[in-house]
């Protein structure tokens, strides 16, 4: 572990996830209390020390943070996903509808494209800020099952019982309200505005970082409390990541408002292929991957996320992919 800079990166235990060799990037299993014991020395474990690694289903990635806030020192913390990292070079790259540079595959080449590897590099950028976050998308091009939405309210709300129950986004406001009443302005703009920033792809330095925990986690656990002696939560299992990833979008609008942190905004990059796979696999997908891109391109607002239409193509296509 560093001293100055971690950055963690939550990994599925189901998945053998390529590892960046860069001290910086710390790789941990996510929801590690049901992978059992391991001998990959390569790997921390979310279930050691003050943990929610139980908590993983509905949590997310937010069971790596909440053991990174808990259970390490450091000046500046970061979080990124198996297959989604921030971009570190000065080149912008075409993104998606979702705000995404998407790759097909992980390796050494786009580990390089993206100056992943080059850590000197890295800490020479992050140190200039306060915070380096994932880059904004204007949520009224982003297509839902609802159609078009003006609003982040709006889109989270257009999902409701797929991501979660919208009946959530209430009592998400009033909690907030209630118990940070400093944040409940930042709360309200955001929400009822048009740039949503989420994934909780970031690197921050530590009082932020703890402030942002604090904020994230004390919210959670009321909402939890809620929720869980109501109806609110159904099939939506992953409602207590969605929601932290709300209440992600909200801190960072909280401290640019304030106007006295220096804020730096970086491409996410999305990794289709994040496994070691033969050569003749890579051809296979390279060709899947390519199809599924240009399909997307032309029928993103035909197949919006969520919609029965397009979790009917996506079977088919994961059928021919093997998964």
């Amino acid at each position: 572990m560093n001293q100055d800079i971690n950055i963690f990166v939550s990994n599925r235990i189901d998945l053998n996830s390529i590892r960046v060799d860069n001290p910086i990037y710390i790789p941990v299993y996510c929801g590690a209390v049901y992978k059992g014991k391991s001998d990959d020395n390569f790997f921390m474990r979310d279930d050691t020390g003050d943990n929610i690694s139980k908590k993983r289903n509905s949590y997310c990635e937010f069971t790596v943070q909440y053991w990174a806030w808990k259970n390490v020192v450091s000046e500046y913390y970061g979080l990124c996903h198996y297959r989604r990292y921030l971009s570190f070079s000065s080149r912008m790259y075409p993104v998606d509808m979702l705000g995404q540079v998407v790759e097909n595959f992980l390796d050494y080449g786009t580990k390089q494209k993206y100056k992943l590897l080059d850590s000197d590099y890295m800490r020479s950028v992050i140190k200039q800020y306060d915070a380096v976050v994932n880059k904004a998308v204007n949520i009224t091009d982003v297509p839902t099952p609802n159609g078009k939405q003006m609003t982040v309210y709006g889109h989270w709300a257009a999902h409701d019982k797929v991501f979660i129950d919208k009946r959530t986004l209430p009592i998400l406001l009033d909690t907030i309200q209630k118990e940070f009443p400093d944040y409940f302005q930042a709360a309200n703009e955001y929400l009822y505005g048009k740039w949503h920033r989420g994934y909780n792809c970031y690197i921050m330095k530590a009082d932020l970082f703890n402030a942002m925990c604090d904020f994230q986690f004390r919210i959670l656990s009321i909402i939890e409390d809620i929720l869980y002696n109501s109806d609110y939560i159904g099939k939506c299992e992953r409602t207590m990541g969605y929601l932290g990833e709300i209440l992600y979008g909200i801190y960072i609008h909280y401290l640019e408002r304030q106007d006295k942190y220096k804020i730096k905004e970086l491409q996410m990059v999305y990794f289709e292929e994040t496994e070691e796979i033969t050569v003749i696999d890579k051809i296979i997908k390279y060709i899947l991957f390519t199809f599924k891109h240009v399909l997307e391109s032309v029928g993103y607002m035909t197949l919006p996320k969520a919609s029965k239409r397009r979790n009917f193509v996506k079977k088919c296509y994961f059928k021919l992919l093997g998964k």
